[in-house]
């Protein structure tokens, strides 16, 4: 299993957008690859998420929100949602 998404999207690659709570658990456990990673629990499912430009190995800019709900847009690569756009929304919304 490859524990890393490269951010290449290939042709078939769909930009869609998730809501749902970030969430903070630990990636990878036991391994050298371990980490504390920032997850997007939604309706479609939990994926690890990251802006899609971003280094994968620097601090995920979407740690500090952690616990609010955001809408976010982008594409899905293997478990890794690669982000380009995402907000803050109420609870209610």
């Amino acid at each position: 299993m490859n524990m890393s998404a490269d951010n290449k999207m290939d042709s078939n690659t769909k930009t869609i957008t998730l809501r749902g709570r970030l969430i903070l658990r630990m990636f990878a456990p036991h391994s050298k690859s371990e980490h504390m990673g920032v997850y997007i629990a939604s309706d479609q499912g939990e994926y690890l998420i990251r802006p899609a430009e971003g280094n994968p190995f620097a601090d995920n800019p979407l740690m500090p929100m952690a616990g609010k709900i955001i809408a976010a847009t982008g594409t899905i690569v293997d478990y890794v949602f690669l982000v380009t756009s995402w907000k803050e929304v109420a609870n209610n919304d």
